[in-house]
């Protein structure tokens, strides 16, 4: 389906070159990161995170960004629980490392797993899980965030939750 696009999109972008005089086209930088927040906070720390409740904001995540900040990353939401084995997360095209936790229905860490950039090792949640919550490498553990930990969030209003 990608390759579809992008041969539509370069069809589109070669003929508005063919049929116009302005100048150079600047590329597509690719999807635009959401702007809706949410600040998901543990005992030890807080992170500043992006909604991810639409199916093609979970299928993106946070690939094909340059860099994450210290106290970012995404939050992805579901409508219900999804099972361990059939939502399983990787890093193809993520160019930095990341950690994520699986929390459940009653943002309950289920379990965490650290992630290496451009991989495409398949992570599982240790669970049933709601939501996944990814971070910079190493911020649960820097933050004493295991298994069991409670994350305390409320999403905004407005907020579509795709299944």
């Amino acid at each position: 389906m990608r390759t579809a696009t992008v041969l539509t999109a370069l069809a589109f972008v070669a003929g508005s070159l063919a049929c116009s005089d302005a100048g150079p086209v600047t590329p597509d930088p690719g999807p635009t990161p959401s702007t809706t927040t949410v600040a998901v906070a543990f005992a030890g720390g807080t992170v500043k995170a992006e909604i991810a409740a639409s199916r093609t904001a979970r299928s993106t995540g946070l690939s094909n960004r340059p860099a994450i900040a210290a106290d970012s990353g995404m939050l992805f939401v579901w409508a219900s629980d999804q099972h361990p084995q059939l939502a399983p997360f990787w890093m193809k095209d993520t160019h930095f490392d990341l950690a994520i936790a699986f929390l459940d229905a009653n943002k309950v860490v289920v379990s965490i797993s650290e992630m290496t950039r451009n991989t495409e090792t398949l992570h599982f949640a240790g669970g049933f899980f709601r939501y996944a919550l990814e971070a910079p490498k190493g911020w649960f553990a820097a933050r004493g965030v295991t298994a069991g930990a409670t994350a305390t969030f409320t999403l905004p209003a407005g907020v579509i939750i795709e299944p």
